[in-house]
């Protein structure tokens, strides 16, 4: 049985790495601390099913994530770059509780990222 990711980090060097990240919240933030090489995220939100984590300093420490960047304008966010690793997950529940992405969302945001 294969296990579908449940998130995609994007580097700045255009790696599109499927993940799967922990279902509790607290090992989630970890993970994703870990998986972006930073201490505190931000989260933009592309659709209403799908957001886009990154590092909240990650404007004034890392290089322009140009994938990022065109996903983002992709779904109207044009005002800015985006910078470092990024990270693709589901929106979030009524509680606020990120959710995953689910396979079909990997591979629309997969066909996606090949558009561009």
């Amino acid at each position: 049985m294969t296990i579908a990711p449940t998130a995609l980090l994007i580097t700045p060097e255009a790696e599109v790495i499927p993940v799967d990240l922990p279902s509790d919240s607290g090992d989630r933030l970890t993970a994703m601390y870990s998986l972006m090489r930073c201490d505190q995220v931000d989260v933009v939100a592309l659709t209403d099913q799908l957001d886009m984590w990154l590092d909240d300093n990650g404007l004034y420490t890392q290089p322009v994530n140009p994938m990022a960047t065109l996903l983002a304008r992709r779904f109207g966010r044009t005002y800015q770059n985006y910078h470092g690793h990024v990270l693709l997950t589901g929106g979030a529940d009524d509680e606020g509780e990120t959710l995953p992405l689910d396979r079909d969302k990997v591979l629309a945001v997969l066909a996606t990222l090949a558009d561009l």
